[in-house]
């Protein structure tokens, strides 16, 4: 069935719906993320599922290729002895079985009278009306759907396909990302007769690290094309503004988590390298960046995963402000100092209004830089007022490893 966009006029309710089923498939990305067990994940996509769409039916249908059909591997709402061993047709007559086959959303919302299907008996026997199917793919390869289910007729929209499509989509990642790790971890045991110990430990953290970096990033890409979608969807201009600033958010922290697992180690990495990387990736993924100039001023020096990623984050809050409040180019300085590092980032603009006063606001972006600097000696945040130009000072305090 072909999809179309949400209205543009969204009721309250309908667009708190909306941003509630974006935070669901968020929160399942760190879950899936934080998780190592398979069943779990699958199990938490159909909760999920069943609680964006307010349905009391959800299930993930694994194909079992050698038996032409799909297990029930995980579900909420079904009777005793349905999930874990009972099998549903995956030939195209069946809702599930198009879904997978074509690669097609199926939105069906009277199964009693569908032309195109047949009604599975387990439907039948639940007494199941009404239904949505997505595929479930893993790099091109296709797992299985994704299923959710009401007794109610004409009870789903094609906003909510698109909202289980995104869900479908972060569990295929969360499934391939397990799938890697788990053939990760049979080539670590097959190489442990020929390491050493202390070499395989070393192995699996530097391997760790990566891998979690790199499903964040993916969760957080994933986000941001789902907050992507919405913005297309919006007529208010106050709702156009949150989201866009949101996604923009997403992908600059997206950045940063990228920069950590393609560089360095688990212990400690260069900060001038991961700076420099980290400026070029904002200057080019920023749409409001228009080409200015994005200068560094730091000597190489060592730190930690943790401290970098604090680091980084205050420099895209920080960076993100004067691209959009202040003038042309922008220079980054970064120094060590022996409590933690101070961080300036001037800009060529007026600067900024006598009555600013940073630690009055209560803005998202000064709070995440207040987080990340820590404990930090005096005033975390400062504007310096002795420059003719836009200049914000911040000291961090560097977390122990």
């Amino acid at each position: 069935m072909p999809l179309r966009s949400m209205p543009a006029d969204l009721s309250a309710a309908e667009l708190g719906l909306r941003l509630r089923q974006q935070e669901l498939v968020a929160g399942f990305g760190r879950f899936a993320l934080e998780t190592d067990d398979l069943q779990a994940i699958l199990d938490e996509a159909s909760r999920v599922a069943a609680l964006g769409l307010r349905t009391k039916y959800a299930k993930v249908l694994q194909c079992l290729p050698d038996e032409k059909a799909f297990l029930v591997r995980s579900g909420v709402g079904w009777k005793p002895g349905v999930v874990g061993h009972a099998r549903v047709g995956n030939d195209v007559q069946s809702p599930a079985g198009y879904a997978f086959r074509t690669g097609e959303p199926v939105l069906s919302n009277d199964l009693e009278s569908e032309p195109r299907f047949r009604t599975p008996s387990l439907l039948a026997e639940h007494g199941i009306r009404s239904a949505i199917n997505v595929l479930i793919r893993t790099d091109g390869h296709a797992f299985g759907v994704l299923e959710v289910d009401s007794t109610n007729r004409g009870e789903f929209a094609n906003s909510d396909v698109a909202f289980l499509q995104t869900l479908a989509n972060t569990l295929g990642v969360a499934i391939r990302a397990q799938q890697r790790e788990d053939v990760k971890a049979q080539m670590l045991r097959d190489k442990e007769a020929l390491l050493g110990e202390n070499e395989r430990l070393l192995r699996e953290k530097d391997l760790l690290f990566r891998e979690i970096h790199h499903r964040v990033t993916n969760s957080l890409q994933l986000v941001h094309s789902a907050l992507s979608i919405q913005l297309k969807t919006l007529d208010n201009e106050e709702a156009r503004a949150q989201v866009a600033q949101a996604a923009s958010r997403v992908l600059a922290i997206a950045a940063v988590h990228r920069r950590l697992y393609q560089g360095g180690s688990p212990d400690a990495a260069d900060a001038r390298t991961y700076m420099s990387g980290l400026l070029e990736d904002m200057q080019g993924l920023l749409p409001f960046a228009g080409g200015r100039r994005l200068g560094l001023d730091m000597t190489a020096f060592s730190l930690s995963a943790d401290n970098l990623a604090h680091l980084g984050l205050i420099a895209v809050e920080l960076v993100t402000n004067a691209l959009k409040h202040g003038r042309g180019s922008i220079e980054v300085a970064v120094t060590r100092q022996d409590d933690g590092l101070k961080i300036v980032v001037s800009d060529e603009g007026p600067g900024f209004p006598a009555s600013f006063d940073p630690a009055a606001r209560d803005g998202l972006g000064l709070k995440i830089v207040s987080a990340m600097a820590g404990p930090a000696a005096g005033a975390a945040i400062a504007v310096d007022r002795s420059v003719p130009f836009g200049r914000v000072v911040v000291t961090m305090a560097l977390k122990s490893s």
